[in-house]
């Protein structure tokens, strides 16, 4: 008898129907969102997007500045995004516990969609249990789901989720109408994409996955081709604007891809590294002892044949290859990559041996590992960051008409860029022109942001004649 490989499909929710499939999805829920607790009860913010978008929403609901649908020439044509941020920051910023929670729902339900979609490829359901709960435990994904400037990337990944769901759903003896509607459900899902993220230009590859032991291959094929038609369509309007980088923050060269690819491989086994652009800069044992879990993964994959191993390269490279030729590395970039691998690695597991299977959990230990110090790190930076610019916008109001912000220490100065570089203002206090970082003018007050994010004012010195 052949080794079961781990690919075959069982009689569509047949098995989901007689174990309860509903109280299975809420209890995966459930703990999903447990283990997230301290990106829910995050006291505050990461970044300047989150309160950039905070003050621009802090109108009445007739004023909010809607993004156009209809500006394709926009470097970042993301009205989708854009708009439902709007949405969701006027609804919750005021509120950072229920801002995050609202992205740390969203982020959970796409766990529960890789759980659902692994079950329609025939992974048992406690591998896909514990599939999705590695997902929301990993430190690209912890990243993505704690910082709410990442909507895109949730969007992106939810509607390509449902896209493989819908086409899992085809039958060999679906009618043609009911093909009809399942082909634009998936060409919608995918032009939703796009007007979320130019990321979504890959999702047709993990369309081509739903084609996996499926009776009716060449209609999912077909649909998944339809979906590529509408990315062809996309990149004809938007290409030539996408690679005019210059001055962008998103300046790419050929020449970046092996650091880019050598970056998002290892960072998973670097606990407890929160940011991925320095992880080559990481000592020669740590880099070695990462490339090692990789090495383990890839041969447990590979232990039973080359087919598992061949689908995790191709899938995590083939979504990240559109950020491989950027300047940068950015932790929420590899979102959609995550979900890819660890859904190959939930299809290798019955055709696992012992063996295998132990290479996989201790390096699947490493990655979750990481990913709980990233969360933990976030609630930090949350917790500074509302100390912070309380404090900052107090000093406004009652101290000063002008601050010079400094860092006690040097390993901080980022989060000071971050809470200060484009911010309009906090609340009701405006920032613009009266907040400088390091260096400001003759005469404001100088404050220094202590490890917990209070501030200890001074006086600047009198400029030297």
């Amino acid at each position: 008898m052949a080794p079961d490989d781990g690919w075959e499909a069982r009689p569509h929710g047949q098995e989901d129907r007689q174990g309860g499939t509903w109280v299975w999805i809420t209890a995966l829920a459930l703990v999903a969102l447990a283990l997230q607790s301290p990106l829910i009860f995050n006291p505050g913010y990461f970044s300047f997007d989150e309160l950039q978008w905070w003050w621009r929403s802090a109108v009445p609901w007739r004023d909010l500045p809607w993004v156009s649908w209809s500006d394709l020439g926009a470097f970042q044509y993301r009205p989708l995004t854009f708009n439902l941020w709007l949405v969701l920051a006027h609804a919750f910023a005021e509120h950072a516990y229920l801002m995050h929670a609202v992205f740390v729902l969203v982020g959970t339900l796409n766990a529960v969609l890789i759980a659902t979609n692994l079950r329609s490829l025939g992974v048992a359901r406690a591998t896909a249990t514990a599939a999705a709960l590695a997902f929301v435990c990993s430190p690209f994904v912890a990243y993505t789901h704690g910082w709410t400037g990442t909507l895109a990337d949730l969007l992106v990944l939810s509607f390509g989720l449902l896209a493989f769901a819908a086409l899992r759903a085809l039958r060999d003896d679906t009618s043609l109408a009911r093909s009809a509607s399942i082909a634009f459900t998936v060409v919608l899902l995918q032009a939703l994409a796009l007007s979320a993220k130019e990321s979504a230009v890959v999702l047709p590859l993990l369309l081509l996955c739903a084609a996996v032991a499926h009776d009716a291959r060449r209609r999912v094929l077909a649909i998944a081709l339809l979906a590529g038609a509408i990315v062809a369509a996309y990149l004809a309007l938007r290409l030539p604007i996408l690679l005019g980088t210059h001055g962008s923050g998103y300046e790419w060269h050929l020449a970046d891809i092996p650091r880019r690819l050598a970056e998002y491989a290892l960072y998973p086994w670097l606990p407890p590294l929160f940011e991925i652009e320095p992880s080559l800069e990481k000592g020669g044992w740590r880099l070695a002892l990462a490339a090692l879990c990789l090495a383990a993964l890839l041969y447990a994959l590979a232990s039973r044949g080359w087919r598992h191993a061949g689908a995790f390269v191709v899938l995590y490279v083939g979504l990240l290859a559109p950020v491989l030729i950027l300047e940068h590395s950015y932790n929420q970039y590899a979102y959609l990559s995550s979900a890819a691998a660890i859904g190959v690695v939930a299809c290798a597991w019955r055709a696992s041996s012992r063996t295998a299977r132990a290479l996989i959990l201790v390096s699947a230990a490493v990655v979750c590992v990481h990913g709980a110090e990233v969360m933990l790190r976030l609630h930090e930076i949350g917790a500074i960051e509302r100390r912070f610019h309380g404090e900052l916008a107090d000093l406004l109001e009652r101290q000063a008409s002008t601050v010079t912000v400094v860092s006690g220490r040097p390993a901080d100065a980022w989060l000071v860029q971050r809470f200060t570089e484009h911010v309009p203002g906090y609340r009701a206090t405006p920032f613009a022109g009266r907040v400088f970082a390091d260096a400001g003018p003759a005469g404001s007050l100088r404050a220094t942001m202590q490890m917990d994010g209070s501030l200890s004012p001074a006086p600047l010195p009198a400029p030297s004649r």
